[in-house]
């Protein structure tokens, strides 16, 4: 983190080039991968579907009854149709690229953040952690004054 924070401090204009830094916890060791602003959603599995409330309604479900009860509601319920086709984009991504983190919507707010943080002397950073249940995540998004880590 400390290279990517002299990196940032030497820069004179925020650009896609910027860095930020990626915490990656779910498993140990801890992987922490620096990365451009341009690279992050290369360097964090990202979707096209998971932004859809349909998909977004389904994986709450998900996490309330496990992966078998909610397929079969969503399959057989009233938008069954549509969500199969949501189900096998999913599925394609995660083949492709492994299981989503976030989407690119999520993406997209992160790149602005780290804008807003390069004027403020600040790193982007996003930390993925584990949770409850398996391959469950969460994902926060801060920042660390670059000073600080150079």
């Amino acid at each position: 983190m400390s290279e990517a924070g002299r990196e940032l401090r030497n820069r004179g204009a925020w650009d896609l080039q910027c860095p930020v830094v990626i915490i990656d916890a779910r498993n140990i060791p801890n992987r922490v991968v620096k990365t451009s602003v341009r690279g992050i959603t290369g360097a964090i599995a990202t979707s096209n579907v998971i932004d859809d409330p349909l998909m977004r309604l389904f994986l709450e479900r998900f996490r309330e009854v496990g992966s078998d009860q909610a397929l079969h509601e969503y399959l057989h319920g009233p938008d069954g149709e549509r969500f199969a086709e949501l189900w096998d984009t999913y599925n394609d991504e995660a083949q492709q690229q492994g299981l989503a983190v976030w989407s690119h919507n999520d993406a997209a707010k992160f790149v602005l953040k780290s804008k807003d943080c390069f004027e403020q002397g600040q790193l982007a950073c996003v930390a993925i952690t584990a949770a409850q249940g398996p391959d469950a995540h969460d994902v926060l998004t801060f920042s660390v004054d670059a000073c600080w880590l150079s």
